[in-house]
């Protein structure tokens, strides 16, 4: 933690996988890397029944102890029904859809964008978020328990332009809490491909982010690094727009996941293809 010794922590990330052969073989990869953490982003059978989902989760040994399952729009009766809501909340044992978790110097918390009132300031999600960020930034700088702090949001609050639209509304209200207590990455599905941002912060409503000058060294106040890995088996979304100059990876020709290796105040951070290919790594440090 604070002195930098820290054995080598493995956390992968990935959502809207379906039950395809695509989506095992995500699934198979995400094993492969042996993870201690996996983080399911969301959107999981796309089906009136999660059973398909769950026996692919079964087959995988020991996955599912290590996985916290954000909510997606296809997980309950927006886009599906509350038979996959339930199903999915008895086989991960989940009593509550935001959830915090220590893993190491991580401390992941775990928001849900299916709460209607999740995008409005003041409401109880806004608020349990802005008690968990003031809990996380005390383990980090008071009592020198963590390092990281990682933020799950099913719908992403960027992405490029293709399927989905950025959710904008509720970028408004929590981009500045993340700002103000020093959040590190916030990890998405949603969108059917996979990015990252440079660190950015707030620029204002329905304005460009601001980029962080010092870029990846995160010793220095900084903005957030926003991660979409939804391409774990769905259906892939085309870009309807290139890069961005806050977008530096933008993929959407195949499928695949992150991984995260985290080693005290570095984390290198991996896009990788199904079939092992390396499509992105870069290093934040502290």
């Amino acid at each position: 933690m604070s002195d930098g010794k820290q054995e080598e922590l493995l956390i992968t990330a990935v959502g809207d996988t379906t039950c395809s052969d695509d989506a095992r073989r995500t699934f198979q990869s995400v094993v492969n890397e042996e993870p201690h953490l996996n983080l399911f982003l969301g959107d999981s059978a796309y089906e009136h029944d999660a059973t398909c989902f769950i026996d692919i989760f079964k087959s995988f040994n020991g996955l599912k102890e290590k996985t916290i399952f954000t909510r997606g729009n296809h997980d309950d009766k927006e886009n599906e029904s509350d038979t996959v809501r339930t199903q999915l909340e008895t086989y991960f044992d989940i009593t509550e859809w935001t959830v915090t978790k220590q893993v190491g110097n991580v401390y992941v918390i775990c928001m849900n964008s299916q709460d209607p009132d999740w995008d409005l300031k003041n409401k109880e999600q806004y608020n349990w978020v802005k008690a968990k960020l003031e809990e996380a930034s005390k383990l980090r700088d008071k009592e020198n328990k963590i390092d990281w702090i990682i933020i799950l949001i099913h719908r992403p609050l960027y992405t490029l332009k293709g399927g989905h639209t950025p959710e904008r509304k509720a970028r408004d209200i929590y981009q500045p809490l993340f700002d103000q207590y020093q959040i590190d990455l916030v990890l998405h599905g949603h969108s059917h491909n996979m990015q990252r941002t440079l660190p950015i912060k707030y620029g204002g409503l329905d304005q460009e982010p601001l980029v962080t000058k010092s870029n990846l060294d995160f010793s220095q106040d900084h903005g957030q690094i926003y991660i979409v890995s939804g391409a774990g088996g769905r259906m892939l979304y085309q870009f309807d727009e290139g890069k961005n100059r806050w977008t530096p990876f933008a993929y959407d020709s195949g499928y695949g996941y992150h991984l995260f290796v985290v080693k005290g105040r570095q984390v290198e951070i991996y896009a990788k293809s199904n079939e092992g290919q390396i499509l992105e790594q870069v290093t934040v440090t502290k």
